[in-house]
């Protein structure tokens, strides 16, 4: 396998900067005015070099930066100039993954003898990325995702690092072991052993790491020899797509509310359609003064129609107002909107249950019709056989709770999940055959410690329950 690592640091300031050439002349941080209450979305290197970084809040970041000039974030153009990233990989190849903003996989194995060698594989995409978006990409040439990763950090801006074939590890030994996605407790201990590098890291016996430290530092282990088994994975959909309103006058009335929630839900369910991807979930966020209040729900079935996204976000929008019995319509001062729709899925998932209840005629003929068609070409007992394939039954799974209840981690196959988002959560009470049931349910993002946080393949959309009854936790096997 041969992976190419594009990216695009500081995406963000580079698109302004090349819109307004002038911003260069002064450091710059995006995100909002230093009085505004929002934080920092992403900042040049002058700036990060005084202390300032994404996520800070914009009044601190003047503190530290206090000559810095500040921009309100467009987010519409950054995410242009990252689709333009990705063409100008899919000139190459069709398989890419996107693992962040300006940061892009892809598969490039085989491509020699259209794209010359690995210098001019790299070069080629440097060139092609400026001349359509006018960014200034780092790329990495190697043979797995991590070592091209690596390589693409220590190319110069418009240029390329090639690590060949059996010296990965050779490349990876003089990094600093905070390069690895690891535990920041295991660092430290490392680092008391005088561990300090992948190199030192990698020379020490696998069996020692991980019964020091438990199955997850296994693969943290491999990826400091060079070693790193995950592909280039194009098809998975991003985890959450969002759109975000900053009100420099904060909104007192329902009416505007609704309205500006309706224009977000028709833009998220445009993306959607474009992408050719379907919401399963909705989730809007307000930022009233220093509080910040949420409310979430499933879309059943999945889908992408505006309308149908901008009635759940009115719902959820009286449910916050509902859950506020002390406010009144006067009283609403909000100053930010954010609509997020998750975990997306391929829109094409959806399009053999409405074919086959049809309007045109009643369903259980439709079904007749379908039944007899299966018969005819696959035998009798097919319809049997598929009757009796169900979901796979729930696994039990140790989860850690804070102090208001919600998961905070999970353990599964061996491996340490970080829970970066409770998406929703609901209490589910029936009786069922005589059996009672009652389950608290989490819908959660979580992220695997043994892998970038921002990678796609170390983040999934899971549910897990507490069975109230037994004292039990379960995972989800089948994506809900």
């Amino acid at each position: 396998m041969k992976v190419a690592c594009i990216l695009a640091i500081h995406l963000p300031v580079q698109v302004e900067q090349h819109s307004n050439p002038s911003l260069a002349k002064h450091p710059l941080i995006l995100g909002g005015r230093p009085w505004d209450s929002g934080v920092v979305l992403d900042c040049c290197s002058e700036a990060t070099a005084t202390g300032v970084h994404p996520g800070m809040h914009l009044a601190q970041a003047e503190t530290l930066c206090p000559t810095a000039h500040f921009l309100p974030s467009r987010e519409k153009a950054y995410r242009i100039a990252h689709q333009a990233l990705v063409g100008a990989a899919g000139r190459f190849t069709p398989t890419i993954e996107t693992a962040g903003l300006g940061f892009v996989y892809a598969q490039v194995s085989g491509l020699e003898r259209i794209a010359g060698s690995d210098t001019e594989l790299a070069r080629r995409l440097s060139i092609d990325t400026y001349s359509t978006s006018g960014l200034l990409a780092q790329v990495g040439v190697a043979g797995n995702k991590f070592t091209a990763e690596q390589a693409a950090l220590a190319a110069r801006p418009g240029d390329g690092c090639i690590i060949p074939p059996g010296e990965e590890r050779s490349f990876l030994s003089p990094l600093p072991l905070y390069t690895l996605p690891a535990d920041p407790e295991m660092c430290r201990r490392l680092a008391k052993l005088g561990i300090n590098t992948l190199g030192a890291l990698a020379a020490l016996p696998r069996t020692a790491i991980v019964h020091q430290f438990g199955p997850y530092a296994g693969p943290l282990y491999d990826l400091a020899c060079g070693v790193d088994p995950r592909p280039v994975q194009p098809e998975a959909p991003p985890l959450v797509v969002e759109r975000r309103r900053v009100f420099d006058d904060p909104l007192f009335d329902m009416p505007p509310l609704l309205a500006h929630a309706h224009q977000m839900a028709t833009e998220l369910g445009e993306e959607l359609s474009q992408q050719g991807y379907q919401a399963e979930g909705i989730r809007l966020q307000l930022r009233a003064g220093i509080k910040v209040y949420a409310a979430g729900g499933p879309v059943k079935p999945p889908s992408a129609d505006p309308e149908k996204l901008g009635r759940l976000a009115g719902r959820l929008l009286d449910q916050w107002l509902s859950a506020e019995p002390d406010r009144t319509n006067s009283q609403i001062e909000v100053g930010a909107l954010t609509l997020y729709s998750y975990p997306l899925r391929p829109a094409y998932l959806a399009t053999t249950q409405p074919g086959l209840f049809a309007q045109e005629q009643p369903s259980h003929e439709r079904l007749r019709e379908v039944l007899r068609g299966l018969r005819t070409r696959f035998g009798e007992l097919v319809v049997v056989t598929a009757s009796l394939i169900g979901p796979p039954p729930p696994r039990p799974v140790e989860v850690t709770t804070g102090p208001d209840g919600l998961p905070k981690a999970l353990v599964w196959r061996d491996q340490i999940y970080r829970v970066a988002s409770v998406y929703e959560s609901w209490r589910e009470r029936r009786h069922w055959w005589g059996r009672p049931v009652e389950r608290d349910y989490f819908r959660l993002e979580i992220s695997n410690l043994a892998r970038p946080t921002d990678d796609a393949g170390g983040r999934q959309v899971r549910v897990v329950f507490r069975d109230l009854r037994a004292d039990q936790w379960l995972l989800e096997q089948r994506r809900i």
